[in-house]
């Protein structure tokens, strides 16, 4: 049997790693792997007090530029830093964050990607770790029990296991306890429970699509590290799942994405064209028979904005019956060095939007409810500024969701929400923006002599909206900047105080069934 590859895991003290530049990728030996050994078991042989970025290593970071930021304004913090051979980085704090900027191998100035996670301290740079269990072969549904996935960290409150005493918690730790911030650390691993930030985000930018000079698409490419380790499989590959997102920042409509595994960046990129690295959406491939994951859970738009609901959500605001997003289908021979998009899993999110899978530069805004006061968790919407779908008119108005047919917002719901003790407030719904991948990488006998191989991604561009801009983005339709408009002022008997007139007009026109004043034709109908 031949000798397996696979990806190195340097879970270690500052003291013990070596360091490895781009230039010494056939010297990987020399950085020690670690055996994370049965996911669920709690990590202990790390030294977090180091502060060398747990799982750090499977990720090659000879085309990336870490960078700790303000996480607000997303601003560089000149005096903070990564080390992208080590995985040391400087202490952080509430209100920092980091971006890993991805480009193509030469100009390192025009990034094809942003890489992001959660900000510390639940997440820490550089946004990807890997992790490896020799232990175990398959979770949960034939899931791979290795996986590619954020560099989070959660409370150990998040796991049933231990609010409910089933499992014992490391000494000296609480349920509060867990975040980098806490005195007992606890990172997401591959089978952590729901909602723990297991998915890094990769906002492709415009350079992702730019011409590379041979009319096709510059792509954004992530370069991995192998090594020889143990398989846990017996076989002569290792399974990894790759839990991501897919952002799209590139100023540009999408229709889709194509992945792809191969060597080599930007235009010395080379498809596979061997076994040794492969590609899989998981059909058929439980070890009792069936798929891993169903046809309309590969490529999806958050489940919390489109889809029935079930134990682990409510049903999706736009949509909640049918999920939103694209069915996505593996090479049908081999190599299977390529996963690309299809059709779109249901029409609700372009009849929204006008767009299969808008930019941001068109993100739509709505009215959220921050529910438990918790920068860890996602804020409730409870309505969208949108072109009413129930009128053939173009009126922009404040509109509820699929359970109440995208009725208009009545003045008193504005009104309760602006003057609520609790935070509600007008923000961006950017998980319009992100599509949430879930896939397989099998990884085999990797040539020695380079000791690495690449995922592209590659956003497709919708040339037939090429020239369509959202009627909801244009200036005359926007919607007020904050909820203050909609707070009666009491010498004026209940009549609104001073704000955007057009949007005034269109809520309470709205309320009253009659549409805007204005009414155009419906050019997204």
């Amino acid at each position: 049997m031949k000798k397996q590859k696979l990806f190195k895991l340097s879970m270690i003290a500052a003291a013990c790693v070596t360091a490895m530049s781009s230039a010494q990728a056939d010297r990987i030996s020399g950085i020690q792997e670690t055996n994370v050994g049965t996911q669920s078991s709690v990590v202990q042989a790390y030294d977090f007090d180091s502060l060398v970025q747990f799982g750090f290593g499977g990720w090659d970071h000879s085309n990336v530029s870490v960078k700790i930021v303000n996480a607000e304004t997303g601003e560089e913090i000149t005096t903070k830093s990564f080390d992208p051979d080590t995985g040391t980085y400087s202490a952080m704090v509430e209100g920092e964050s980091f971006a890993s900027f991805i480009h193509d191998g030469t100009n390192v100035d025009t990034s094809t990607a942003k890489l992001t996670g959660k900000d510390w301290p639940v997440g820490e740079p550089s946004g990807v770790k890997v992790l490896t269990d020799t232990d175990t072969v398959y979770m949960a549904n034939g899931k791979p029990a290795s996986c590619i996935l954020s560099t989070s960290f959660h409370p150990f409150s998040d796991d049933e296991k231990y609010v409910d005493g089933t499992k014992t918690l490391p000494d000296g730790a609480t349920l509060d306890d867990g975040l980098l911030n806490s005195n007992v650390v606890n990172p997401t691993m591959c089978d952590s429970a729901f909602q723990t930030h297991k998915r890094f985000k990769v906002s492709a930018l415009p350079g992702s699509i730019a011409d590379n000079g041979s009319g096709s698409p510059v792509a954004i490419d992530m370069v991995f590290n192998v090594e020889d380790a143990a398989n846990p499989e017996g076989g002569d590959a290792t399974r990894y799942m790759v839990l991501q997102k897919l952002n799209n920042y590139t100023d540009k409509h999408l229709k889709g994405f194509t992945l792809q595994v191969g060597s080599g960046v930007g235009t010395s990129f080379v498809a596979n064209t061997t076994s040794t690295v492969e590609l899989s959406d998981g059909v058929g491939e439980k070890p009792e028979g069936g798929d891993i994951w169903d046809a309309n859970d590969m490529a999806t738009f958050s489940a919390g904005l489109f889809g029935p609901g079930d134990d682990k959500h409510d049903p999706g605001f736009f949509d909640n019956t049918t999920r939103a997003g694209f069915y996505a289908a593996e090479t049908a021979v081999a190599p299977k060095n390529e996963i690309t998009s299809g059709a779109v899993l249901s029409d609700t999110y372009e009849n929204l939007f006008g767009s299969k899978w808008l930019p941001s530069i068109y993100e739509p805004k709505g009215i959220f409810y921050d529910f438990d006061n918790n920068p860890a968790t996602d804020d409730r919407l409870v309505a969208w500024w949108g072109d009413n779908p129930n009128t053939a008119a173009e009126d922009y108005m404040w509109l509820k969701g699929a359970a109440d047919d995208y009725a208009p917002a009545t003045a008193e719901e504005l009104e309760a929400w602006a003057t609520s003790e609790e935070p509600y407030y007008i923000g961006g719904i950017e998980d319009v923006l992100n599509l949430g991948l879930s896939y397989i990488i099998d990884v085999g006998d990797v040539t020695a002599d380079n000791g690495t191989f690449t995922l592209r991604m590659i956003p497709l561009v919708d040339e037939t909206k090429t020239d369509y801009v959202p009627g909801f983005t244009e200036d005359e339709n926007q919607p007020p900047a904050d909820l203050e408009g909609y707070i009666s002022d009491s010498d004026s008997k209940g009549i609104f105080s001073a704000y955007d007139n057009t949007s005034l007009l269109a809520t309470v026109l709205g309320f009253l069934g009659l549409g805007a004043l204005v009414a155009r034709r419906k050019l997204s109908k």
